[in-house]
This record gives C-alpha cells, sequence and structure tokens, in this order.
C-alpha cells in the first residue's frame, strides 16, 4: 500500500510541474491543445477555452501540449509558442520548476506551522552495536557537553555536522554520564554511503513554531535543500559521488515508500526534497530537459535567430537516446542496490 501511495504522491509532484507550464503558457497567449492529469489512455474529457482536459488512466504524472512546442500542428501565429518572445518562452521553461520548488516550500511550511520545528538535544537516545559510540562505552542517557573543546548549543551544527565534516579523524567529546563527566576520543566510521557516523541517534522533540517563523524556516530549509541538490550533482559531475547514491525512479519509491511506513511527516518531508531536486534538475542546460531549451533560447538571443529545426532535432535526439541509456543503468543500479540502500536508510547517526 506504501508503494500505491508514493506513487500517486510522485505523479502528483510531476502533475504540479506540468501545472506550471500550463499557467505560464496560458499567460503567454501560447495555445495549449491539451493538459492532462494522468497517464495511459484517456478516461474523459472536457474542453474549456481551445483546451481539453482530459483524465488518464494511470494517476501518475500529467502533460500538456502547447502549440509551437510539442503540438506542431499549423496554428494561428498569436497562439505559436515559437513566435513568442525570448523572455516569454523562458518564462514558460522555468514556471514547471518554479511550480516544484515552491510545492516543496509549501510542504515545509506545513510541517513547521502544524508540527513545530524538531529541537535535538544532545542527549544520546540509541547507540549502534559494534560502531565506535558503543566502543568507547557511550550509552543511552549520555549526553554531550562539548565536541572537540566547543561547547554544544545545537545538536545538528556542533555535533552532526562537525562528525560528517570530520572525513574520519578522530574528535574529542566531553561526556555527562551518571553525574560525571568524562573525555573520549573516538574516530567516526563512514557508512556505505561515505558518510563519517560515531553510531549514535539523539532524543528529538517538536517546539511550535508561528505563522512567520514557519515561512522564514520555509525559505531556510528549501535554501538548504537546494543547495544539496547543487552539491550531490557537483559530486556526480566530479566521479565522487558513490554509485550507490544514485537513486532513479525506483531507489525514489523505495526511499519514500519506506517513510510512509515511518510517519507521515517523514513522507511529506521527503516528497518536498524530491519536488524542490526536481526542479532543479529539470533545469540542467541537457538537452530533453527544460533546461536545454533554455540554452537554445540563450543561443538564440546571442545569435539573433534559433539554430535550425534539423540541428535542434538532432542534438534532441542524441541526447534522448544518452537519457534512455542513462536510465536503463540507474534503473539496474537501483535493482542491485536495492538492499544497500535499505541499510543505508536504517543507519543511524
Amino acid at each position: 500500500m506504501s508503494f500505491i501511495i508514493t506513487l500517486i504522491a510522485l505523479g502528483f509532484i510531476i502533475f504540479i510541474h506540468e501545472l506550471g507550464h500550463l499557467l505560464a503558457a496560458k499567460k503567454a497567449k501560447v495555445g495549449v491543445t491539451e493538459f492532462a492529469v494522468g497517464m495511459g489512455p484517456k478516461v474523459t474529457s472536457f474542453h474549456f477555452k481551445g483546451t481539453m482536459y482530459s483524465l488518464r488512466a494511470l494517476p501518475f504524472g500529467g502533460f500538456i501540449k502547447a502549440k509551437g512546442m510539442e503540438d506542431l500542428e499549423p496554428c494561428p501565429v498569436e497562439e505559436d509558442y515559437r513566435e513568442k518572445s525570448i523572455l516569454s518562452r523562458a518564462s514558460i521553461l522555468v514556471a514547471g520548476s518554479f511550480m516544484n520548488v515552491l510545492f516543496g516550500y509549501l510542504m515545509f511550511v506545513f510541517i513547521f506551522f502544524f508540527v513545530g520545528q524538531h529541537q535535538l538535544s544532545p542527549v544520546i537516545q540509541g547507540v549502534s552495536d559494534g560502531s565506535p559510540a558503543q566502543e568507547q562505552g557511550l550509552s543511552v542517557g549520555d549526553e554531550i557537553l562539548r565536541i572537540n573543546n566547543q561547547p554544544v548549543t545545537n545538536v545538528q551544527e556542533d555535533i552532526i555536522d562537525v562528525i560528517q565534516a570530520s572525513n574520519g579523524e578522530s574528535i574529542t567529546l566531553d561526556i555527562l554520564t551518571g553525574g560525571e563527566q568524562i573525555r573520549v576520543t573516538l574516530s567516526p566510521k563512514k557508512n556505505e554511503a561515505g558518510v563519517p557516523l560515531i553510531g549514535v541517534s539523539f532524543q528529538s522533540t517538536p517546539r511550535p513554531v508561528g505563522l512567520g517563523s514557519a515561512l522564514q524556516l520555509g525559505v531556510k530549509k528549501t535554501a538548504q535543500v537546494i543547495g544539496q541538490s547543487f552539491k550531490g550533482l557537483g559530486l556526480i559531475a566530479t566521479g565522487k559521488a558513490n554509485v550507490k547514491e544514485l537513486a532513479g525512479p525506483v531507489g525514489i519509491v523505495q526511499m519514500a515508500s519506506s517513510q510512509v511506513n515511518r510517519s507521515f511527516v517523514s513522507f511529506l518531508s521527503i516528497l518536498a526534497f524530491i519536488s524542490i531536486s526536481l526542479g532543479i534538475i529539470n533545469l540542467l542546460p541537457l538537452p530533453v530537459l527544460d533546461g536545454g531549451h533554455l540554452l537554445f533560447l540563450l543561443i538564440e538571443a546571442f545569435r539573433g535567430k534559433p539554430l535550425s529545426s534539423r540541428l535542434q532535432t538532432a542534438i534532441h535526439n542524441v541526447a534522448a537516446a544518452c537519457l534512455i541509456a542513462l536510465m536503463v543503468f540507474i534503473v539496474f543500479n537501483d535493482i542491485i542496490s536495492w538492499n544497500d540502500r535499505s541499510l543505508i536508510m536504517e543507519t543511524k547517526q
């Protein structure tokens, strides 16, 4: 059941993306032949102001057919996408990603406002077997007072981020245990994803926040996800990313569905993350993606005229073939990495 819920939710994220294109196309007065909710065979449809709105059999995603873009049939000049200004066309292309980022932001705001901001406590809630923490005698109930002689005021920034940035080098912890303070030195171990960990989890309690704070925290969280997306793309581009970290459709469904069983809030959080990441990735200057179309517009702006239709088609065909090959590899990797990814998701800090 969790897989079905996840597929529908991911389909909704794609629907949001296509809705952004639709709204921008309508604003630019580009003719839209069809806007579909879902994929596959058409179940029912109706026409409104020149556009057919259809419901498809598979409740996953959606698409639009814009005149002069996806729909290349002859059409009035005033409705032709190709006859619009570069700025208007660019706004249509960017709108899908904008909606994805906006959706993710609103999800984060919803979580902060109705659930609150989770505040991590430096008190240890769990210790993993065989971890550096267990080897040094740390146990549930111990409190980390200082790390590398720096007092702990924020668990995420002062403990987790420091550990993950250690690259496995030794760190010192001042611990309050049984009413006594002790100092231990340990070396974090990297997990399957290459992230240094000491093998502990921390207590977490939600702290209520007002609407104003929720809006601000949503901006901060969204910016953080965007930063993580670019960082991940950088690691992939430089070959520093572990192949097991590359998640395609199967891997995304696996990760998201695992959060359904964990908690509704965790599920919403990962959907927000996926939506924002999808928006960023789709703007990469690669043919087939919206970013590739934006690149062609940039070339057109500098040349004063677009590339020939034949050249654009050839570039898109080559890119599509490469993309299909990449997707086959990623899906294959998703399948063979299923168990390893499950272990990574279960790993505690």
